[in-house]
Parts: C-alpha cells; sequence; structure tokens
C-alpha cells in the first residue's frame, strides 16, 4: 500500500468531490461492517452530502442497538442508482457485497476501504490497510486525517466504531490488537462511545435458543490429530430442533480454543442454500490460507468460506484433509 497518509488524503479527495454517495459493507454485515456504514453515513451527512447506507440481507439482532440503524436500507437496492460516489468497507473483492454492479457502474468514482490481508484493488481509490485491525481503526485514522481540528466522531459515531473494533479484536484479546488499536479504543471511549451498553449487548445476552445450540454444538465437537484440530458440525436438522438459524453462531467457533492444545477450530454449519465455515486459529496456523483455498478469506486467526455445490459431509472431509496437512508438524 502507498504512504498511508497519502492513501487517507486520497479518500477525502473523493468524499470531498462527490455529492451522492452509496455506502455498503460485505454481506451479512458484522460489527466491523456495520458499525462503519452507520459512522461513515453520519459523517457524510455532517458534511452535507446525500446519503444511501445499505446491507444485505439482515442484520444481526446483537447489532440492532447501534444508532442510526433507521437509515440502512436493508436489501433494498435504489431503482434508480444515479450515485457519483460509491464506499464500500470491508468488502475484499467487487462481488463481497453482494450484487451491486447496477450501483457500480454508472458510479464516477469507487471507494476501497478495507483491512484484510488478501485484498483487490478494485476502486478508483483504494485504502486497504492489512495491519490495522479493523476496519473501523481505519475509518478513526480517516477522521484524523481530515485536517479540520474540529472533525471528531459524534458519540454515535463513536459506539459505532468502537463496536467495530472490539469486536474485530475479540475485545482486544486477538492477536490483531496492537498499540494502534489500544489507542483508537481509548480515543473513541473519551469521545463518548457507550462501552456498557456495548459489552452488555454483545456479550453478555444471549437467548435461550442461543444458548441451547451452543449446548449441542459442544456436544457435537470432535477432537482429531492429536487433539490439534476441533470441528463442530450443525445439520439443519440441529437448527430445526432448537428453532434456531446459521445467524445464531456468534462465538461458538471460539469455544474449542480455549483448549490447551488446539491449533484450528472449525464451525462447519449447513444450511438451505449452502455449507458455511467458520474458522480460529489460536496460534501458529495461519486460516486464512486455509479458507482461501476454499474460496473464501480472512485473517491468520480468524476466517472463513462458503461452498454451494458439496454436501456437509464432504465439506468437512475436505477441510479435515486441509487442516492435517497444516497442523501435522506444527509444535
Amino acid at each position: 500500500m502507498e504512504n498511508r497518509e497519502e492513501s487517507l488524503r486520497a479518500v477525502w479527495k473523493a468524499i470531498r468531490a462527490g455529492k451522492k454517495f452509496f455506502i455498503a459493507g460485505h454481506l451479512n454485515p458484522d460489527g466491523d461492517s456495520l458499525g462503519c456504514t452507520l459512522t461513515m453515513t453520519s459523517l457524510l451527512e455532517r458534511l452535507g452530502k446525500t446519503v444511501y447506507a445499505y446491507a444485505a440481507p439482515a442484520i444481526g439482532g446483537d447489532l440492532k442497538f447501534l444508532p442510526g440503524l433507521e437509515k440502512i436500507h436493508v436489501g433494498v437496492l435504489p431503482e434508480n442508482p444515479d450515485f457519483d460516489t460509491v464506499i464500500l468497507l470491508e468488502c475484499s473483492d467487487r462481488q463481497r457485497g453482494g450484487d451491486l454492479e447496477s450501483v457500480l457502474k454508472p458510479a464516477k468514482t469507487l471507494v476501497n476501504i478495507d483491512h484484510h490481508l488478501v485484498s483487490d484493488a478494485y476502486g478508483h481509490v483504494n485504502h486497504i490497510d492489512s495491519v490495522a485491525s479493523s476496519t473501523a481503526e481505519i475509518i478513526f485514522q480517516l477522521f484524523e486525517a481530515s485536517g479540520e481540528d474540529n472533525l471528531l466522531p459524534t458519540p454515535d459515531e463513536a459506539t459505532c466504531l468502537y463496536t467495530g473494533l472490539v469486536t474485530d479484536t475479540g475485545r482486544f484479546v486477538h492477536s490483531n490488537t496492537t498499540a494502534e488499536a489500544l489507542r483508537v479504543g481509548s480515543a473513541l471511549v473519551a469521545l463518548g462511545a457507550d462501552v456498557n451498553k456495548i459489552n452488555q449487548v454483545i456479550y453478555f445476552t444471549k437467548s435461550f435458543i442461543e444458548l441451547k445450540l451452543l449446548g449441542r454444538a459442544l456436544e457435537k465437537m470432535e477432537m482429531r490429530f492429536d487433539n490439534k484440530y476441533s470441528q463442530i458440525i450443525l445439520t439443519r436438522r440441529d437448527f430445526e430442533t432448537f428453532g434456531a438459524t446459521p445467524a445464531q453462531t456468534q462465538g461458538i467457533v471460539s469455544q474449542p480454543t480455549m483448549i490447551p492444545g488446539v491449533e484450528v477450530s472449525a464451525l462447519i454449519k449447513e444450511e438451505p442454500d449452502k455449507v458455511s465455515v467458520n474458522l480460529r486459529s489460536r496460534g501458529a496456523a495461519d486460516v486464512s490460507r486455509i479458507a482461501q483455498l476454499f474460496g473464501g478469506g480472512g485473517h491468520a486467526r480468524a476466517a472463513g468460506f462458503k461452498v454451494t455445490d458439496k454436501t456437509v459431509s464432504d465439506v468437512a472431509d475436505a477441510l479435515a484433509e486441509v487442516v492435517y496437512n497444516v497442523v501435522k508438524d506444527l509444535h
């Protein structure tokens, strides 16, 4: 990536030149994607811009507390898009936000802001910083790069950015917790981020169904390859038993990494139209490289992928073969 300051100035040049903006994060937005979408929407509106904020296909219940959520068009694209500027957040490729070609093609400027290790430079303006803990960290740096002393995140914007930062770092536990991430977190708290509400809603609130599903997942946990690999398979029948959805599995994949010796944890979910896989690594294994072999991606310690043309058992077998080759020589 070019010099970070120069890259951020290029983003600001596009922001100041644009009048009508379309903003979206990736499909099935997490705290970072949605928090940044809301923050950028609010910032652009404060700058006098017209903004259409988009998310698809749905927003998780644990994120519905975020301020400004009513501004998001969930799964509804504009009929006659005429935006001069499109900003895609945390989308490692052009399709990561969904089928947005009707919006992207007529736009004069496409801005790509991302922090993934593997990310396409598909925008007219690209700010890709794989060292950043989160896109939220980058957006805070964008505020700082504005050159305006009084342009700081509002308390609501700080709450959205802190949500992105804390979810992507796992409450400042993951290996992407850097000095810069902690500096940004501290600054956001000072600016009024509602830390207590974020923690209570995201980390200390679970529905009865979610807890029952967690119990089923732990019952089905398997240990393989000298206990270096933990695998959990949740089938459609498991979800039907509890009236649950695959979206209600937040945090399950990280549970096995608490077991000493586990290098890779996989949560394999059978969904109606696909098999989705979440991966976590405790130490030396880079699960982003595993995910890439199946068309996915992510980070060294957290990644995932989806498969549409194989059964859940076939995906599990293919994944196990790859993981075996990754972990067999570790330690």
